[in-house]
């Protein structure tokens, strides 16, 4: 039997988590950059679409979305909210692999049969997170973590990717 291994990947983590803290952020683009730092950290969806991107320094950004919101990142605020979202995926899986503060593995297979299959898991954990925070992430489903990984990137911002394991060939073929 093949493992299910999950991917979870929040979408522009710090830019959302910053958007629902304060509402008057929510649709205008923002970049979360560092006390005194001169770097994006992040940025919303909003802003990628004007070509703001992770590690370009304010001057460039600025440049790129010219109504482009700086805000300082709150660490503790983004911690927090991890360590919240973490405890909501241990209540699938025992099997949760922290990756970083935005990006979790979870092995799910022996969880299947509490739940009938990986794409009810993802989309209960989708809908929690949703709920409790207002955040949207990706979810990629594979028979190992590096497949799972490549899901979850395949379908942003939130979406829902199952690679197969009859598919793996196929899908491997149509990348680069």
């Amino acid at each position: 039997m093949s493992r299910t291994i999950m991917h979870i990947d929040m979408n522009a983590f710090f830019a959302s988590v910053e958007q629902q803290a304060n509402p008057e952020l929510r649709g205008k683009p923002i970049a979360v950059i560092g006390s005194g730092r001169t770097v994006v950290t992040t940025s919303s969806y909003e802003a990628r679409a004007f070509g703001v991107k992770t590690g370009m320094n304010t001057w460039q950004a600025r440049q790129a979305c010219p109504q482009l919101i700086f805000v300082v990142g709150d660490n503790r605020k983004y911690t927090w909210t991890s360590a919240q979202i973490i405890r909501m995926m241990q209540q699938f899986t025992p099997l949760v692999e922290v990756f970083s503060i935005d990006e979790a593995f979870l092995d799910v297979t022996g969880s299947l049969s509490l739940y009938t299959s990986p794409e009810r898991i993802a989309n209960l954990l989708k809908a929690q997170i949703r709920h409790h925070f207002g955040l949207t992430c990706s979810i990629g489903i594979a028979p190992n973590k590096l497949l799972a990984k490549l899901a979850s990137d395949m379908q942003k911002p939130d979406g829902l990717t199952f690679i197969m394991p009859g598919d793996v060939s196929r899908v491997l073929d149509r990348i680069p």
